[in-house]
């Protein structure tokens, strides 16, 4: 009897320690949760319940000066999935993958990743900016997990028109090239958040009051006239490629404003399309590329000659026999032309008589000129990727290399800022920075004078005796409504060890109405091939086609009598 009483005290004993143990390890791991757990907990609480839903801000529109749209936001759709809902071989998950049409390592590489975190909250991308209908489909087959989110798609209606100035934004919205990287933040807008509890099933329990209010991007309006940008690009397109040439560049800068009208590149791209957007392609060739610009440099040389006192439109210079020496270098012209005033120098482009003249002034005249002009520097445009293009130090310079300089070698520029300084001239001697936004009527354009108004003036009507005048070398680029006047410039492109023997880049530069300027219009193209491949016969031509249709969609009245 005494036996059978002690074994049941000791398991009831037993039972009772048990019981308390496991009441007290409860009660430990409760308080231990509610404290040196409690951040973790409520942290892995939220991530399973609480989410983050974000209202995407449209990027702000880019519009030309007359307020057409050049790159628009559209809504489009992309696919996500929460791995903590979807296990990576659940038939339905895998029937979206297929409704989505994607690649094979695409798909796979998805499912990898589901599976790596199949039971805990995430974010995957399955596709992204796909079209509404696709979308619609998604949402219709009602998969826990998979969700949809509106975001917006760079469109740009130009394509490769305005494709160098507009350039383009990748999958994250985000500027790369052209105004739209210049102008990222600006257009860029901010997103709105808040955020939200789900229940069990998924629902909205309840949402929080943490709104951070949208902000969608701020709008462009550009200096650019797409009627214009479009003239441009067609005459350029069809320039190069009727002169077999590697490329070409051209650029219209409005003389009184500084606004840039136009500004194309052949080839170019399509930023909708980015499959054959090469780099080669995508370059500003404008902005970006320097080359030596050979005979458009005359004219400023002839302006440092002027400003020295010793030269006017009627100084005669003598340039026979039609070459010389400098150090054991040839000076050539392409004949004779024995005596001639400044005029008829730059009618027949000499070298000898444009070299003689910078060097009988002061050596450091020339640079000084090139330098007020905004040779060597940036135009201050602010776009991507240009260059500053380079003057020689006039220490570096010998009699060749200055007599060279004053005819467009030694140094090297930008076709912008070619244009940029012949619309000084163009503009009574008054420099005004060039811009790709469209300035306020109250916008100060005033410039500064860089040259006396009545040298720019002469200048000017020499340049027209260029273009116009009997012998000139610029006869192409004449247009029938309008004068023109403007100079040609002729270059073997530098190579390793020297120039080529076969290849050029030649350039147009026109300023018309020349009566009273309006335009400036700079025309380069790079390597045109066949017997007419001077500055006068591949750029002079296509300059006359763009400012002939140009000056009538501005309205410009002619100025030539019929």
């Amino acid at each position: 009897m005494a036996k059978l009483t002690i074994s049941k005290s000791w398991r009831y004993y037993f039972i009772t320690f048990v019981i308390v143990a496991v009441i007290s390890l409860l009660i430990y791991k409760l308080i231990h949760m509610q404290t040196v757990e409690y951040d973790k907990l409520k942290k892995e609480g939220d991530n399973r319940s609480e989410r983050t839903v974000v209202s995407k801000a449209y990027r702000g529109m880019i519009s030309d000066r007359n307020g057409k749209p050049l790159a628009i936001s559209t809504p489009v759709d992309s696919i996500w999935v929460d791995p903590f809902f979807v296990k990576a071989d659940d038939p339905k998950f895998l029937k979206i993958l297929d409704l989505l049409d994607l690649s094979q390592d695409k798909r796979t590489s998805i499912t990898e990743r589901v599976k790596a975190r199949e039971g805990k909250s995430g974010f995957i991308y399955l596709k992204r900016q796909i079209s509404p209908y696709l979308a619609q489909q998604v949402k219709m087959m009602d998969v826990k997990g998979v969700k949809v989110e509106r975001e917006f798609k760079r469109f740009y209606p130009d394509a490769e028109v305005m494709a160098h100035v507009v350039g383009f934004t990748n999958i994250d919205d985000k500027g790369q090239e052209g105004i739209e990287l210049q102008y990222d933040s600006y257009l860029t807008g901010k997103d709105g958040k808040y955020s939200i509890h789900r229940d069990l099933k998924g629902g909205v329990a309840r949402k929080n009051d943490d709104d951070i209010a949208i902000e969608h991007g701020n709008d462009i309006t550009l200096s650019i006239d797409c009627k214009i940008q479009y003239i441009t690009y067609k005459y350029l397109k069809e320039g190069v490629i009727n002169n077999n040439a590697v490329a070409g560049s051209a650029v219209i800068i409005d003389v009184k404003t500084g606004e840039v009208l136009a500004m194309v590149n052949y080839p170019s791209y399509n930023p909708n399309n980015m499959y054959d957007a090469t780099p080669e392609k995508r370059r500003n060739r404008v902005l970006t590329d320097v080359y030596e610009p050979g005979s458009v440099i005359k004219p400023f040389t002839a302006i440092a000659g002027m400003e020295s006192g010793k030269y006017d439109v009627n100084t005669i210079v003598d340039t026979s026999p039609g070459y010389y020496k400098l150090n054991g270098s040839p000076v050539r012209d392409f004949r004779n032309y024995g005596e001639m005033d400044l005029r008829h120098i730059l009618m027949k482009s000499s070298n000898v008589g444009i070299s003689r003249i910078v060097l009988s002034i002061d050596a450091n005249a020339l640079a000084d000129t090139l330098r007020k002009f905004g040779f060597g520097q940036m135009t201050k445009i602010g776009f991507p990727g240009e260059r500053s293009g380079y003057v020689p130090s006039p220490r570096k310079w010998g009699d060749f290399p200055l007599a060279t300089l004053s005819f467009g070698y030694g140094m090297n520029a930008t076709a912008l800022q070619i244009a940029h300084a012949y619309s000084a001239i163009a503009n009574g001697g008054k420099l005004i920075s060039p811009t790709l936004l469209k300035r306020n009527e109250n916008e100060d354009a005033s410039g500064f004078q860089v040259i006396n108004s009545e040298i720019a003036k002469k200048m000017v009507d020499m340049l027209t005796s260029v273009v116009e005048g009997v012998g000139g070398t610029s006869s192409k680029a004449r247009i029938s409504q309008y004068h023109v006047a403007g100079k040609t410039g002729t270059v073997r492109k530098a190579i390793a060890g020297g120039y080529a023997l076969d290849s050029y880049t030649v350039t147009f530069v026109g300023i018309t109405p020349s009566s009273n300027p309006r335009i400036v219009i700079v025309v380069v193209v790079d390597d045109p091939k066949g017997e007419a491949y001077g500055g006068g016969s591949a750029a002079a031509p296509i300059f006359a086609q763009i400012a002939e249709h140009v000056l009538i969609v501005m309205g410009v009245p002619a100025d030539k009598e019929k």
